[in-house]
């Protein structure tokens, strides 16, 4: 996970390179490939996010689903419930 966390930051600083070097430009001129720059910039951006949201996605949908059940619970509204059903005791056939 560290390795992870190092090579997000290590590709967010290029990023954040390239950005800063788009708006060090001259205001009255823009580079022909400053297009470029920007998608490269928010490809890694969306790579990030979705590597985030991959590696918390368990964690993610529990967040939005304790929020839903906190707002049922403040709403008074019915909630789900497993109906647990308790099994016959079975008899031993051992003489």
């Amino acid at each position: 996970m560290k390795r992870i966390i190092v090579a997000g930051l290590f590709t967010s600083l290029f990023a954040l390179v390239g950005v800063t070097s788009v708006f060090a430009a001259p205001p009255a001129y823009i580079d022909p490939n400053t297009g470029g720059m920007l998608a490269q910039a928010l490809i890694v951006v969306l790579g990030m996010l979705t590597g985030v949201w991959f590696f918390f996605a368990n964690r993610i949908k529990l967040f939005f689903n304790r929020i839903t059940r906190n707002r049922r619970a403040e709403s008074n509204e019915p909630v789900a419930q497993e109906v647990v059903t308790q099994e016959a005791p079975q008899e031993n056939s051992v003489p």
